[in-house]
């Protein structure tokens, strides 16, 4: 629809209908500093921000991001500035469940500035305890799932009815009415035809702001693109309150076009941040197949995690053609009860088939597993570090698992009394504290493994020795020894 056009951009004078400030916050990254992820922590600009900026940007709003984590000052200050230089009449906020608490922190001191500033919520965590999170806060309405249409209406509702909550005429939201009344309207229809949406507007960003760990990069700085939405896949551990299930896609054309202008936008690197980029594995050939006939200059890489099950080695060989890197498989667990009970849908043989491809092909390979899943014992994490070693994937990464809320594992947990605390900063992948009790394992038990897994899986002699061979033939070898001082001294 768009032809690959920054639609928003008028060039020339235009009037602005209303200032939207939209904040991220300042522990984005900073969460993860104390785990063994560390030295792979990667500064990139929040797409699904960028994505309600040009959503708002489109309706003709003056529209500014500030995000939180790139700033060194203290930064309820650099809030406290902005709020006073770009005087928004809406602030929002999209977060994650360990970034409740800050989230909070920040309403309160947007309503310090200006209880006239309407104050909005999103994300997932929001999007799964909207009725929690309007009570425990200064937020005025919590958006619920997608944003790029709600938010858009929001800011188009007359100022006298916004005063008076009267929201009723606009889906997906959830507020409070004068009399104190919890309301939440029908849910929004997803966007289905993703090509309608406009490009994110990665110019409300400084992009050397942002860096990228060589450890998950090649070039920077990086940029994130989404071209799926949804996943049909049910395992427990997911939410899928924000996308759904259903699969949404954007045409092969478009994603091709948008990479190049995220070139044109000064990226040099692009990471895809789909649910799962084969689901649709003909499309995804055919996005490979584009950007070769285009000769597509950047390197990429599939960086959330695709299926083992959905990909085959044409598809492989192809996205290697088309600057493709590095792959991501979700791989969680060695042990086959254990997928089942997660409803994950695949099989070792499916995992080991799939590396061998990929390694066969010269594609670089990151596997992502996981401790604490029902049914966990000493046993089964054993499994899963052999399987682990077996793959020898050029990156492992193990986390324990984590009952985000609204999630079936979550529910499941629940139900059970499994479930030992609410504050919602301790729900944080690999630096997780004790928010549940297992089943059959300790905490204790499920730290002392997830260190013993890092251990295992990067302390081999025959994985020192291909770091070693890689590094000397990239002329990278002072990068990796950095790198290892960093996870394992520093």
């Amino acid at each position: 629809m768009f032809g690959g056009k920054e639609n928003y951009d008028w060039g020339g004078e235009r009037t602005m209908k209303k200032r939207v400030l939209l904040v991220i916050p300042s522990a984005s990254i900073r969460i993860y500093a104390k785990s063994k992820l560390k030295a792979a922590l990667s500064e990139i600009p929040y797409i699904s921000t960028a994505a309600l900026g040009a959503a708002l940007l489109q309706d003709s709003n003056a529209v500014k991001i500030l995000d939180l984590s790139v700033y060194k000052e203290k930064h309820l200050e650099v809030l406290k500035k902005t709020l006073r230089e770009f005087s928004p009449e809406f602030v929002g906020v999209t977060f994650t469940t360990p970034l409740y608490a800050e989230a909070l922190t920040l309403a309160e001191e947007v309503k310090k500035h200006s209880e006239e500033i309407t104050l909005i919520a999103g994300g997932v965590h929001a999007s799964a305890l909207p009725e929690e999170t309007l009570k425990e806060s200064k937020f005025d309405i919590i958006v619920i799932g997608e944003g790029d249409r709600t938010i858009v209406e929001l800011v188009n509702v007359p100022k006298e009815k916004l005063n008076k909550k009267e929201l009723s005429a606009v889906d997906g939201i959830c507020y409070q009415n004068p009399t104190g009344r919890l309301l939440r309207n029908k849910s929004r229809e997803l966007v289905t035809d993703l090509d309608e949406l406009p490009y994110p507007a990665w110019h409300l960003y400084d992009l050397k702001q942002y860096h990228a760990s060589y450890l998950t990069s090649r070039k920077n700085p990086v940029g994130a693109i989404e071209t799926s939405r949804g996943c049909v896949f049910g395992c427990t551990y997911c939410n899928k309150d924000i996308f759904g299930r259903r699969f949404r896609f954007k045409s092969p054309v478009r994603v091709a076009d948008e990479m190049e202008y995220m070139l044109k936008c000064g990226f040099r690197e692009i990471h895809v941040w789909d649910d799962n980029f084969v689901t649709n594995i003909t499309r995804a050939k055919e996005i490979c197949r584009l950007l070769i006939q285009r000769k597509f200059k950047a390197p990429w890489c599939l960086a959330c995690g695709i299926r083992v099950d959905c990909v085959d080695e044409e598809f492989l060989q192809m996205a290697k053609k088309a600057g493709c890197y590095s792959v991501y498989f979700g791989v969680e667990t060695g042990n086959e009860e254990i997928h089942k009970r997660i409803n994950k849908g695949i099989h070792i043989p499916q995992i080991i088939k799939a590396f061998e491809m990929a390694k066969k092909i010269g594609l670089e390979t990151v596997g992502f597993f996981m401790f604490g899943l029902p049914g966990e014992t000493e046993k089964t994490m054993w499994e899963t570090i052999n399987l682990a070693k077996k793959l020898g994937p050029d990156y492992a990464k193990v986390t324990i698992l984590v009952p985000f809320p609204s999630t079936p594992i979550y529910a499941e947990m629940e139900s059970k009394g499994q479930i030992k605390t609410k504050d919602w900063s301790k729900y944080n992948f690999h630096t997780a504290s004790r928010v549940y009790e297992h089943e059959n394992l300790s905490w204790e038990m499920l730290e002392r493994y997830y260190d013993l897994f890092y251990r295992e899986f990067y302390f081999r002699p025959s994985y020192i020795a291909q770091r070693l061979r890689k590094g000397i033939t990239s002329g990278r070898i002072f990068l990796d020894a950095y790198y290892f001082m960093k996870t394992w001294i520093a």
